[in-house]
């Protein structure tokens, strides 16, 4: 199987201004307070959501406010024990019942097997249910570049791109349908994809650098995963009809925050955190405004802190129309497809 994208199609890269880099990032350390917050929130007594990542951080913010709207929500982890835990404080912090938060553990995003099964117990479990919400909260940011799964794969690229693609495929029948006026995907992105490769944010030459003594940074690593975050919002839409069924499908940048994406730091890079980063609730506001917020209308968006609409870099604001951001998604589907 190649490894290689055939960018011979695409359109000249768009020059991507500095400028404009440095505005967005100093918004991210600086953004406008939240407006859209738990108190406009809608009841959600008979929705249904599927949060990734639940067991700390953001995606355990997320949660807690969805079951203090009285949302139903299947939070998918990959360890059992964490999970049942996060899930035992959830439901004594929000007084909801059991049967409002579930857990469906045994899910690591780099090994594609297990994702696989993940998608099987979801279908098995919510097989003639409406899904309302979809949010592809969990991820991996990591300094060690040299980690791959299984298959030789940068774990980054396997974990934040390739995992959740496949397991939308799972989510698909259940999910296309005209069942309910609230139908939203949240692909989770970051302002890291300003880091990501110069061509369209992405390393054409071979995106899941297998070539270990290849990989650059870890930031251009990281980058270019969350760079095609903003892609699969947009071309998940379009390939998926989204509009038809009266769905929405948003890319997120939650927030410079405190969450344990940086647990593998290094002490000066933690301090830095605890003192200029955000908690991860503002995170939460972030991403539930992408899964909530009626002012959102459009196909692949990208939401950024804490709640509002900014455009991602120029040359992947272009890809998203151009064919770039189609090129990579088919690329991903060639390499994930025999787990269908």
């Amino acid at each position: 199987m190649s490894t290689t994208v055939d960018q011979s199609t695409l359109p000249p890269v768009p020059r991507c201004s500095m400028l404009y880099s440095i505005k967005e990032t100093y918004y991210g350390f600086r953004p406008n307070l939240p407006k859209f917050t738990e108190k406009d929130y809608p009841d959600l007594s008979d929705k249904l959501a599927i949060v990734t990542g639940m067991n700390t951080g953001i995606g355990y913010e997320v949660c807690k406010l969805l079951l203090a709207k009285n949302c139903t929500v299947i939070g998918v982890v990959r360890t059992q024990s964490r999970g049942d835990l996060a899930a035992e404080n959830l439901i004594k912090e929000t007084q909801v019942s059991k049967e409002k938060l579930q857990i469906i553990a045994g899910c690591d995003f780099a090994k594609f097997e297990t994702v696989k099964q993940t998608g099987l117990s979801l279908q098995n479990k919510l097989e003639g249910k409406t899904i309302n919400l979809i949010i592809h909260n969990a991820g991996l940011m990591t300094s060690h570049t040299d980690l791959s799964n299984e298959d030789g794969i940068e774990a980054m690229f396997a974990t934040n791109v390739m995992g959740p693609q496949l397991l939308q495929h799972f989510l698909d029948p259940l999910f296309l349908k005209k069942d309910s006026s609230l139908k939203r995907i949240v692909w989770v992105s970051s302002l890291t994809h300003f880091s990501s490769p110069s061509n369209y944010g992405v390393n054409w030459d071979d995106p899941t650098y297998k070539d270990v003594s290849s990989r650059p940074s870890y930031s251009v690593l990281y980058g270019q995963s969350k760079a095609i975050n903003i892609y699969q919002a947009k071309i998940w839409a379009d390939l998926n009809h989204a509009d038809k069924y009266g769905i929405i499908s948003a890319s997120c940048f939650p927030g410079i925050l405190k969450t344990e994406l940086t647990r593998d730091s290094s002490f000066v890079v933690k301090n830095i955190v605890r003192r200029l980063f955000w908690d991860s609730k503002y995170g939460a506001y972030s991403e539930l405004y992408a899964a909530l917020s009626p002012d959102l209308s459009k196909q692949g968006e990208y939401v950024v802190p804490f709640g509002e609409v900014h455009e991602p870099r120029e040359d992947i604001k272009l890809g998203l129309s151009n064919g770039a951001g189609l090129k990579i998604w088919e690329y991903v589907e060639e390499q994930i497809k025999q787990y269908f």
